[in-house]
This record gives structure tokens, C-alpha cells and sequence, in this order.
């Protein structure tokens, strides 16, 4: 969840380093910006969603098949002001690539919705593709940090595209996420039915 809150607390320093509501420039926050900010933002550390996505259920078919299944990716992640159900609002944009067992290398994208306050105004959902085309779509479930192997997200898997259509499973990823340059990455696995 620390990756979790770093991301908010981003989100919030880039609003006070805008010199026009309008544009978001790139602002690259102090340490102590960084402690104010993880102060005010405690309460998110035990982020847990109860997504409804029962719209994708209408994908499921037969004879699937439970595996394991293991991601290694990175990229970088930006703000931007909303648009559609999120204009006046910030839009966070979670871009990357790299390696997914069942989908061989992969981009993925993530995005969210806050205010100028850093609550989440929207599920933190994704889609990772493969070269082929086909996709899955997650949606961030849980974020918190393990005394061992440190910050980590639990996702869900809830339908897909091509060999994926109608997937379901979960997955958690470890890794880091370094807020003052916008760049992250992160290893894990879990399972995939499809």
C-alpha cells in the first residue's frame, strides 16, 4: 500500500506545483514533502476494494482450466488532468511492459480517478496485453506492505479478450515504485483460469 499511497502523494504535490489549474507540470517533490505528505496519507495504508463486477460474468465458458501464472513488469506513471466522468478532477495513468507467463511479453495499462485531495474517486482498474492482442483486465483488490518482502497489490482478474475471454483469477505483485522520478516495477504471480 505504500506504492499505493506514493502514487496519492504525488498526485497531491504535482496540484500544489501547478502554476495553472488547467496544466499539470512535472514537479518533483522534497524529502520532507515526501514525509508530509506519508503523514496525511496513513489512513490509505490498508487499501481493500469489493469490486461488483458481475458484468463479466457473461464471459465465462466451459472446461476452464486453473494455472499459475507470473508477471515481471515495469514502466512509468504520470498524472493528467480528468476527463469523462473524472474531468476537474486528476487522472492517474500507470504505463509498462515486460514478461507475463500464458501472454509472453506484455504492455500494461492502469488508471484511476482522484480529487485534489487524493481519495480515490474509482477502482483502480488495468489491462495487461500480449504481443498477440489478447488481454486481460484487472482491477487492484488490496495494497499493503509485508514486514518481509515489503509493499505489495493484490489484483483480480475478471474477463479478458481472445484465449483469456472470460477469465478469472488473482494475482499479487511486489515491488517499488520511485515517486520522484515516475517510474516503477514489480514481480509476482498468482493463478488464471481461462
Amino acid at each position: 500500500m505504500k506504492n499505493f499511497i506514493s502514487i496519492s502523494i504525488v498526485s497531491i504535490l504535482i496540484l500544489f506545483g501547478c502554476q495553472d489549474s488547467n496544466q499539470i507540470e512535472e514537479f518533483k517533490p522534497s524529502e520532507q514533502d515526501q514525509i508530509k505528505a506519508e503523514l496525511i496519507f496513513a489512513p490509505l495504508i490498508s487499501y481493500k476494494a469489493n469490486p461488483d463486477l458481475n458484468f463479466a460474468s457473461h464471459n465465462r465458458r466451459g472446461n476452464m482450466v486453473e494455472r499459475p501464472i507470473k508477471f515481471s513488469t515495469e514502466g512509468t506513471i504520470y498524472y493528467v488532468p480528468g476527463t469523462g466522468d473524472c474531468t476537474g478532477n486528476i487522472q492517474a495513468v500507470i504505463e509498462g511492459s515486460g514478461k507475463g507467463s500464458h501472454m509472453g511479453n506484455i504492455t500494461v495499462e492502469l488508471g484511476y480517478c482522484m480529487d485534489k485531495d487524493g481519495e480515490l474517486l474509482s477502482l483502480v482498474m488495468g489491462t495487461g496485453t500480449a504481443s498477440n492482442g489478447d488481454q486481460i483486465f484487472v482491477v487492484l483488490t488490496g495494497a499493503d506492505v509485508d514486514p518481509e518482502k515489503g509493499p505489495y497489490q493484490d489484483y483480480m482478474i475478471y474477463d479478458g479478450t481472445g484465449r483469456f475471454t472470460g477469465a478469472t483469477g488473482s494475482y499479487t505483485l511486489y515491488g517499488v515504485i520511485d515517486y520522484v522520478n515516475g517510474v516503477w516495477s514489480h514481480e509476482g504471480g498468482g493463478v488464471i483460469s481461462y
